[in-house]
């Protein structure tokens, strides 16, 4: 229906338009709508339809009985209706959508208007939902948004609400509160139809405010972060002063009381950065910021004394109140490098000075996540900037120290170890150093040079450093006190207090040489802190050059003393006049260690010359197992009388096995327990296998000895071990021409021993006599070989086939050699028990060495290799097959008849192996 049809009232009766009003209402609302896509769409109003309106408001006026040209104001008292207001409404769409673009502005505007269609004063509050607060920007004044207010009351319930001489009345668009207006006087009539458009007009109008005030917002953050990105960009590389930048531009930013910032360090933990240039290091996980660190989750706590996470202690003791936080995490590329807390968003003072509480609301956090992106750039330039500094400072002191070491008589090692802990303290800022090196022997750490202590010496295993060279795993104690392991006599004697502390071995090639400690390390201000993850990996990189400068120190000293050794031995084994090697003394065997071994009573319990001997029963039996089985070697060797005999008193026999006992390792196999084994083996051999008939008396004399010494200072590890790494011992070995690497250091190690007065067993013999017994025992070692396996038994088939012959000095020479290897295998012939410990120990050893060789790349071997978990009975059933079992038969069926029970247990525990692999094949 068109307005022209409607202003006909003498033509057709006004009551069948009765409905006409709902009609006209419809229009209106129509015409609002389009009204606001206009203003949406930045279009203005046409000549057109300004004319189209002004012919609207004139027909109203007819209808109404007044001019258009003269509209009178609307009063409180007077009835609003859309009819009578049109004019008005009209006008008031065009005063709105061509408003000024200030939020003041517009408001008054808005209250001028309004206060024209009631007759009354209006005041209009905005809604700004970022503070939850109603904004009066005419007369600059803002109201909580909450039920503490008629104000607040009235937006949040959305209904009219009339308090004192005011009426408050809400505005909403698209069913939002935007705002309120106040309207003075309780006596207008606000329920009116035009009234409730002006309304729809005001909070359109409001609804545009917000999305003004938003892009304003949008444009003054863009502009703050060109600014701060500016600012950052121009600011130092220092870490301290970016902090401080990054505290006052958050603070600035997100309107916060207070502002801290938690870098997020390598090992974890976290270093906080207060606004007073304080700064303490935290552990990783620690409060809301360890949080946020670990999670990358945002907080925001309204209430902070209602979060348990929360820490009130810190309030207490500072008198400060914590309200709101607002916890971010500072992200590049993925990654967390630091932690923003924020801390009490400032209050908005109202005119009257009431100061409104705020929260940190969403708006803050968008801000935030914007700028912590140019944060996150700045503080990744300044670490990798720190990073290269401190690599090159890093760089500097390595090549200072190497420098030095190169210069450096390599035979100097007190000189090579000063410049190694001056280096180590100067590249990790630790206040006290020490080097412990590693006496293989000895199995023992020594002290040469150490900053304000004496030369000390202590076993592998005591305290921190004996840890760290046994296991070559790095320590980094925070609290030295706080470990069982740490001797605080020290620091009571020299007034000193330890606190931090890092204890690295030097290494090459996987072998421990030194190790170093590191005492407090000292912070840029002088105070003593932790040492660091990238302090352990700074000083493994700087001890790679120690490493290689200790190494050449030792080789030299072990190449010096391997050639006086191998002259020594020549000597030894070609010249019936030689004289002893010149040796230094060996360490004294003590009163009190011989008495140990004297003190073990057997009681008869034990007969130590049959094949049925155990011993591994004898180390479970005794507390002092190493004493027991260094007096079953000397009861052995002293009820031979052969000791006697040949002018050996009896603490020179003692010394000489303790002396043995004190250069083996503790290694699963070739270990002093084995040698006395062999010892008792050998024993039976000589005497209830008759064997001793076909040699002589020193032959006998020096078959046992031979068995102590023929295994000194084996490491666990075969020749080809060595040979195949290239270790100094290999290499040494190869350049002599002989493959035998451990035989011939056994042999270096015998002589050691033997050219010391006190413990040498041929003491009493002749010259001749010592000659002889000297080249016996260093070819019984060399035959111990297995790679030289098939040789042996080679010769010995050849001296049998061609008739033995017990005055010739080569036979009993190729029959020691046998027996020696035949002792050194023997485990086959023992009682099955004893023989299955022993394979289980020798099975242990293999391992330990293939677990070395894939460490260092080399080939290992099928029953070397741990992975494989090859079967004790095969290996068994294998080794008896292919050497053992032919070896023995072969002995006791050509020559050695007084040894058969050597033959029968072979078979015997063959047997034994072989029902244990079928059982586990049926079982399988």
């Amino acid at each position: 229906m068109s307005f022209s049809m409607a202003m006909r009232p003498s033509v057709i009766d006004a009551g069948v338009y009765r409905s006409g009003s709902d009609h006209l209402l419809e229009a209106l609302a129509l015409c609002d709508s389009i009204l606001s896509r206009y203003k949406r769409c930045g279009v203005r109003l046409t000549e057109r339809e300004i004319a189209a309106f002004a012919n609207v408001e004139r027909r109203v006026s007819a209808l109404n009985g007044s001019s258009a040209d003269t509209p009178s104001p609307v009063r409180a008292s007077r009835s609003l209706s859309p009819d009578s207001g049109l004019h008005e409404y009209a006008r008031l769409l065009q005063r709105c959508l061509t408003f000024p673009h200030t939020p003041a502005k517009i408001v008054a505007s808005i209250n001028d208007e309004l206060s024209k269609v009631v007759g009354c004063p209006v005041r209009t509050y905005y809604v700004n939902t970022n503070d939850a607060v109603l904004c009066d920007p005419v007369h600059a004044t803002v109201v909580p948004m909450n039920a503490s207010t008629v104000i607040g009351r009235c937006v949040q319930t959305q209904t009219t609400v009339t308090a004192s001489s005011s009426v408050y009345v809400p505005l909403c668009h698209d069913g939002r509160v935007v705002g309120c207006i106040e309207v003075e006087g309780t006596a207008v009539q606000i329920g009116t139809s035009f009234f409730g458009y002006a309304l729809q007009v005001a909070a359109l109008t409001l609804q545009n405010v917000s999305c003004i005030e938003e892009l304003r917002w949008e444009t003054q953050k863009a502009e703050a972060m060109v600014s701060m990105a500016t600012r950052l960009a121009r600011d130092t590389l220092e870490e301290s002063v970016l902090v401080q930048s990054i505290i006052n531009t958050a603070k600035m930013l997100t309107e916060s009381d207070r502002c801290s910032i938690f870098l997020v360090k390598a090992d974890g933990s976290l270093e906080a950065h207060f606004e007073d240039g304080n700064v303490v290091v935290v552990p990783a996980g620690t409060g809301i910021a360890g949080y946020v660190a670990e999670s990358g989750a945002v907080v925001n706590i309204p209430n902070a004394y209602e979060d348990v996470r929360f820490n009130r202690s810190v309030d207490k003791v500072t008198g400060y109140h914590t309200r709101t936080i607002l916890c971010l995490p500072i992200v590049f590329e993925g990654t967390i490098v630091a932690v923003a807390q924020l801390i009490n968003k400032l209050d908005i003072v109202t005119q009257s000075g009431q100061r409104l509480p705020r929260v940190f609301g969403q708006r803050d956090e968008e801000l935030f996540r914007t700028f912590s992106m140019f944060a996150a750039a700045s503080l990744r330039n300044c670490r990798i900037n720190e990073t290269l500094l401190e690599e090159k400072k890093k760089g500097d002191a390595i090549l200072d120290v190497v420098t030095l070491l190169a210069n450096t008589d390599i035979r100097d090692v007190d000189s090579i170890v000063l410049h190694v802990l001056h280096g180590a303290k100067k590249l990790l800022s630790a206040d006290r150093s020490s080097m412990f090196l590693l006496d293989k022997e000895r199995n023992e750490l020594y002290s040469k040079v150490a900053d304000s202590a004496s030369e000390i010496r202590f076993p592998c295993g005591r305290g921190i450093a004996g840890a760290v060279a046994v296991s070559g795993v790095s320590e980094n104690i925070k609290d030295a006190y706080a470990d069982s392991r740490f001797n605080r006599a020290v620091d009571r004697q020299l007034g000193y207090r330890t606190q931090s502390i890092l204890c690295e071995p030097i290494m090459l090639d996987g072998e421990v040489l030194a190790v170093v400690q590191l005492v407090n390390k000292l912070s840029e201000n002088g105070g003593v802190t932790c040492f660091t993850r990238a302090d352990q990996e700074t000083f493994r990189v700087f001890s790679l050059f120690a490493g290689i400068s200790i190494n050449n120190s030792h080789l030299l000293q072990f190449a010096i003393k391997a050639g006086q050794e191998a002259m020594a031995l020549g000597l030894r084994r070609n010249s019936v006049t030689a004289n002893r090697s010149s040796k230094g003394a060996l360490v004294e065997v003590t009163a009190a260690e011989r008495e140990a071994v004297t003190s073990i009573d057997f009681g008869g319990a034990y007969d130590f010359t049959s094949p049925e001997f155990n011993l591994f029963e004898v180390r479970e039996k005794y507390d002092r197992p190493m004493d027991a089985a260094a007096a079953v070697a000397y009861k052995l060797l002293w009820d031979t009388g052969l000791p006697e005999k040949f002018g050996c008193q009896e603490q020179t026999l003692l010394n000489f096995i303790l002396q043995c006992r004190r250069r083996y390792r503790h290694v699963p196999y070739h270990n002093f327990y084995h040698v006395v084994d062999v010892c008792q083996t050998l024993h039976t051999y000589l005497y209830a296998g008759k064997a001793s008939e076909l040699l002589t008396e020193l032959e006998c004399y020096v078959l046992l000895v031979t068995a102590l010494v023929h295994d000194l200072d084996h490491m666990g590890l075969n020749n080809s071990f060595y040979l195949k790494t290239d270790s100094p011992l290999g290499i040494l070995s190869s350049a002599s021409g002989n493959n035998s690497v451990l035989e011939v250091h056994h042999c270096n190690l015998a002589i050691e021993i033997l050219s010391d007065p006190a413990a040498d067993v041929f003491e009493g013999l002749s010259e001749a006599d010592v000659t002889f017994a000297y080249r016996a025992l260093i070819d019984c070692v060399l035959a111990t070989d297995m790679a030289k396996h098939g040789d042996e038994v080679k010769r010995f088939k050849e001296v049998v086939e061609s008739g033995f012959d017990k005055q010739q000095e080569r036979h009993r020479r190729t029959l020691l050699e046998t027996l020696i290897k035949a002792g050194d295998v023997s485990n086959v012939t023992k009682p099955f028990e004893m023989s299955r410990m022993w394979a289980m120990a020798v099975t242990e050893e293999f391992y330990c060495q293939g677990d070395m060789e894939k460490e260092k790349g080399v080939e290992v071997l099928p029953m070397f290799d741990r992975s494989k978990n090859n079967e004790l009975a095969r290996g068994q059933i294998g080794f008896i097959d292919f050497v053992a079992g032919k070896f023995f038969k072969g002995i006791v069926g050509d020559l050695l008849h007084g040894m058969q029970w050597c033959a029968d247990a072979v078979d015997t525990n063959r047997a034994r192996w072989q029902a244990i692999l079928d059982g586990r094949r049926q079982s399988v």
